[in-house]
This record gives structure tokens, C-alpha cells and sequence, in this order.
């Protein structure tokens, strides 16, 4: 059954009209008649059957007819990535999604070289992405910040730093985990102490060094196995 995304999925038997990008895809790309059923989340892990009516003013109005059962809840993992060249970072989006990444925020650190808070396009990567893989949630996407804003860790949140040069190997994690992952040119000597002195865990993903958005897609993996 197609997926599609609605900000927000009302009681059954009640109507909803998607927005017009969504509707587009419904009804130019996947070709969705009146009368079919489609499934509809809203990225909270709400998810619902929904039946095409017909359209108004260029967007699909659909009418919910059961909702389905909830997924169960997931391992927390925040991936916390310094903002890489647009097509990596969108890679790193669509692909975090894929895996169940729960929250990301784009950070700023001293070799970055792309800038700019481009949240709109970040969300609907996710959207997309979600849509795709079958999640019911897609990753909440928090304001872009520098890197010393995100320093401090919550009680009983773990945060691992993904270093090449290392000594410990990246392995699973457990419970809610912060995934910090460096720019095209690496962190800096200074950025990785005040990471190791703020209580972070500094892990490597073995040998080689790894482009930054393989390596984000590496570490997720390991985190989430």
C-alpha cells in the first residue's frame, strides 16, 4: 500500500486534504483513483488507511477509514552532524531515516565548509525518506547550532564522537545515545578535547578513514545493529 505524509491524521470517517507537493506525488506520480486506499502517517507514529475522494483546489482530500497499530518504541539515537556540502548532507538524511535515526541537528564546527539553516529541505529529505522505508515517524530535525552548544549531555544520555584516530572501536549502544560526526575536514585537536572533556566518548569504525557522510551512515548502522 502507498505511504503518503499528512501533518496530521484525523478520527475515522473524518476527511483530511493533503498539501499540494503531496498531492502531486499521489495523484500525477503514483496515479492514486478515487475509491483507492492509501496509508497516511504524520510522523509522530500516527498511521491510518485512508480513501481518495476526490481533490480540491489541486490537493488529494482523502477519508480515513482505520488506523494502524503503533510500532513499537525505538532505540533514541540523536545524530548530531556537522554541516556537510548539500548532496552529502541529504544522503545522510534520506539514509539516517532509513536506519531510524529518532532526532538530528545540523551542527556548525570550525571546517565546515557549507553554512545555512535549510531546515525546510532537511525536513522534507526525512519526510520522503520515511515515507519510502516504511517508518511512521521521521526524525524530529532541531534548529542548527555551533558545536560548543551541544556539548553538555543530559543525565543518561551517551555521547560517542566518531574519531579515526581513535583506539576503541564503535559498537551498539544502548538506551540514548548523541552520535557526533565531523565535517569534510575532520574536527580540530581543540574540538575533540572539549568533546573528551565534556564527557563524550571518542570511537573509531576501524581502519581507513571514511568520508564524512559514509562514515555518519557507518556509525548509525553500528549504534543501531
Amino acid at each position: 500500500m502507498r505511504r503518503f505524509a499528512t501533518s496530521h491524521v484525523p478520527a475515522v470517517g473524518e476527511f483530511v486534504s493533503l498539501e499540494l507537493e503531496v498531492s502531486h506525488h499521489l495523484l500525477r506520480v503514483t496515479g492514486i483513483a478515487p475509491g483507492e486506499q492509501v496509508e497516511l502517517f504524520d510522523g509522530t507514529g500516527v498511521t491510518a488507511v485512508a480513501e481518495l475522494c476526490d481533490v480540491q483546489e489541486g490537493c488529494a482530500r482523502l477519508r480515513v477509514v482505520a488506523y494502524r497499530e503503533p510500532e513499537k518504541g525505538r532505540t533514541r539515537l540523536h545524530l548530531m552532524v556537522a554541516q556537510l556540502r548539500a548532496n552529502s548532507l541529504d544522503t545522510v538524511l534520506r539514509m539516517s531515516t532509513e536506519l531510524g535515526v529518532t532526532d538530528v541537528t545540523v551542527i556548525q564546527s570550525e571546517r565546515c565548509v557549507a553554512r545555512g539553516d535549510k531546515r525546510d529541505r532537511w525536513v522534507r529529505i526525512v519526510r520522503s525518506a520515511a515515507a519510502q522505508s516504511g517508518r511512521t515517524e521521521w526524525p524530529t530535525i532541531h534548529p542548527p547550532c555551533a558545536l560548543e552548544q551541544v556539548l553538555s549531555l543530559p543525565k543518561d544520555v551517551v555521547g560517542v564522537v566518531c574519531d579515526p584516530c581513535a583506539t576503541e572501536v564503535l559498537e551498539r549502544t544502548i538506551g540514548s545515545t548523541r552520535l557526533l560526526i565531523g565535517p569534510e575536514g575532520g574536527w580540530t585537536d581543540q574540538e575533540l578535547a572539549e568533546a573528551s572533556n565534556a564527557g563524550w566518548l571518542m570511537r573509531g569504525l576501524g581502519k581507513g578513514v571514511l568520508r564524512a557522510d559514509t562514515a555518519a551512515v557507518a556509525a548509525i548502522a553500528r549504534c543501531l545493529a
